[in-house]
């Protein structure tokens, strides 16, 4: 398989499956009880602290499609102590814990952490600081926790070169969360003034068929055959991660 097939057929099982948990509660649970603060702060200070403890105008350009005042809001929380280079390795084990749970019993684990793995340790991480963050986190060692993990980290290096192609297309980040989820997704993301209206269909095609090719960059480290392997492991992973 083609470098850019592969990479079209892994973006949503791998964007999919690595988002999961930032979206359970149980997540957000677990993230209190090692003390990370309550509700927004944990994705915030978690996602975005693998930088470090960076300034806010470093954590707002990270974010990109985020309201800035939501990540001002969240990245210095009230009821927490916890800095962003604290938060990122504790949001870190989060993770990992709720990856196990995803794929216990899945038989392609090792593989597909051996892929992801190389792939994402191959990829050039310049104007990708947030990608470079996870990446360095420290992985475990069983199969569940380390696949997961490199689900989520391979997640944030498409993520970051999606931020680099809209950039250089001059796009409303707001438009295109608009476009891609609609009112309902801009209002998460702490959006309230929805007047700018969704991406022009072309624009937004063109800017998703360049992610493509950046992604298929990242993915030249592997043979054609292992890049057919990665395709098929992703998918049956997001499959069993969410049965």
């Amino acid at each position: 398989m083609d470098a850019l097939t592969a990479a079209r057929h892994t973006a949503t099982p791998i964007g999919d499956l690595g988002a999961r948990f930032m979206l359970d509660g149980l997540a957000y649970k677990r993230g209190a009880e090692l003390g990370l603060p309550s509700g927004m702060g944990t994705y915030v200070l978690g996602r975005l602290g693998v930088m470090g403890d960076v300034d806010l105008d470093a954590a707002v350009a990270a974010a990109f499609f985020w309201n800035p005042d939501t990540i001002a809001t969240n990245w210095s929380a009230d009821d927490s102590a916890v800095t962003p280079s604290a938060a990122a390795p504790l949001y870190g084990q989060v993770c990992v814990e709720r990856g196990r749970v995803y794929l216990a019993g899945f038989e392609g684990a090792a593989r597909l952490a051996e892929l992801l793995e190389r792939v994402v340790d191959s990829a050039d991480d310049t104007d990708a600081d947030l990608f470079a963050g996870w990446r360095d986190l420290e992985r475990p060692t069983d199969p569940e926790g380390r696949a997961y993990l490199l689900t989520q980290v391979a997640r944030e290096l498409r993520f970051c070169r999606h931020v680099t192609v809209v950039q250089a297309a001059g796009a409303n980040p707001l438009a295109l969360v608009l476009t891609k989820g609609g009112e309902a997704n801009a209002n998460l993301f702490g959006w309230n003034d929805l007047s700018c209206g969704p991406l022009d269909p072309e624009a937004h095609a063109s800017i998703e068929a360049a992610t493509d090719q950046a992604a298929a960059a990242d993915l030249q480290c592997l043979t054609s055959d292992e890049r057919a392997e990665l395709v098929e492991l992703a998918s049956a992973a997001l499959a069993h991660g969410t049965a």
